[in-house]
């Protein structure tokens, strides 16, 4: 029996930067070194929550062997994950 499938934020922006990126799930798997059943899961909304480590395996996978997805993607998905930011080198926190 599946489980409860719900679209998060998460769960949409990773589909929508996948396909921005021109990658399978398939592709996606073999450079974050996670499961390709583990991916479906999260884009289906099944699993919720990845830890921080995931998203940001996700996100150096997304940006490997392409220029499609930028920093700002990268943000994106980090705050639909409900994580900080990247920040650039030397830049401190609340200064622009």
């Amino acid at each position: 029996m599946r489980g409860q499938e719900k679209e998060t934020e998460f769960s949409a922006m990773l589909k929508r930067l996948r396909h921005k990126a021109g990658k399978s799930r398939y592709k996606l798997a073999q450079w974050s070194g996670l499961s390709d059943a583990y991916l479906l899961r999260l884009e289906n909304g099944e699993r919720s929550n990845p830890s921080r480590d995931v998203v940001l395996l996700l996100s150096l996978a997304l940006v490997a062997d392409g220029q499609a997805i930028d920093t700002y993607d990268v943000e994106e998905l980090m705050l639909s994950a409900g994580y900080a930011p990247l920040r650039k080198r030397g830049e401190v926190a609340g200064t622009e």
